[in-house]
């Protein structure tokens, strides 16, 4: 879940960059349709190869796209054909890239632009909302903060513990020592249960990767007697 805001806003800025992509690729293969086929209409009509001013006016009217009837010409090309040079009339569209940007349509990519723009806000909104607020009275330790009976992390995520795993926590936060030993904790947790050994074996067991996963720090055991809470 706590990449999901990430994901999704790096999901929508791709589309965007692909829609955008895509609709400029479009549109410039759209322009060179155009003045290809404004340039056959034009050699049609042409008695020779010799380009001038009236063979660019026609040339431009049979253009389809009004961007373009301004600045599509006319070039002479030399080509190689059967090991001889030729040449050949091309149109060019003489077109920046601005231009064909303005050109193309870019609606789609635009509401995908604005989309993951309002997911940040949103995103950035819920996050600040929903991070835990602690007072400087709470306990902070290796990177766990204890304040009003809740424990997160440095950054403020929440750390979700069992009631057990909860109270076994705080008694390591509140010691000075962080340092507990073993007929302490059974006193405090399993007070009439004649023997709890394999009971806090287990509790330890399930704690020490959920201590590790959100903090720097560990718990150590002194050959069963006691376990500290100690920095990695």
């Amino acid at each position: 879940m706590k990449i999901l805001p990430y994901t999704m806003f790096c999901f929508l800025v791709l589309c965007a960059v692909c829609s955008a992509t895509t609709s400029f690729r479009r549109t410039e293969a759209r322009i060179a349709q155009d003045v290809n086929q404004a340039l056959q209409q034009t050699l049609a009509q042409m008695s020779g190869h010799v380009v001038t001013q009236d063979t660019i006016q026609c040339y431009r009217n049979f253009l389809t796209i009004p961007q373009l009837r301004d600045t599509a010409g006319i070039a002479m090309r030399t080509v190689r054909r059967d090991e001889r040079l030729e040449t050949e009339l091309v149109a060019e569209a003489n077109c920046s890239f601005s231009t064909t940007f303005r050109m193309s349509d870019q609606r789609a990519s635009a509401s995908f632009l604005m989309a993951s723009l309002l997911w940040l806000l949103g995103s950035m909104w819920y996050v600040r909302r929903n991070k835990p607020q602690y007072i400087a009275r709470g306990v902070s330790y290796g990177g766990i903060i204890f304040c009003d009976d809740k424990f997160a992390t440095q950054s403020g995520e929440p750390i979700h513990l069992t009631p057990m795993q909860h109270s076994l926590l705080e008694m390591f936060m509140t010691t000075d020592t962080h340092t507990l030993s073993k007929q302490d904790i059974c006193d405090r947790l399993w007070p009439k249960k004649p023997d709890a050994s394999d009971t806090l074996y287990t509790l330890i067991r399930r704690i020490k990767p959920v201590i590790e996963c959100h903090s720097n720090l560990k718990i150590e055991s002194d050959r069963g007697k006691s376990y500290a809470l100690v920095l990695r």
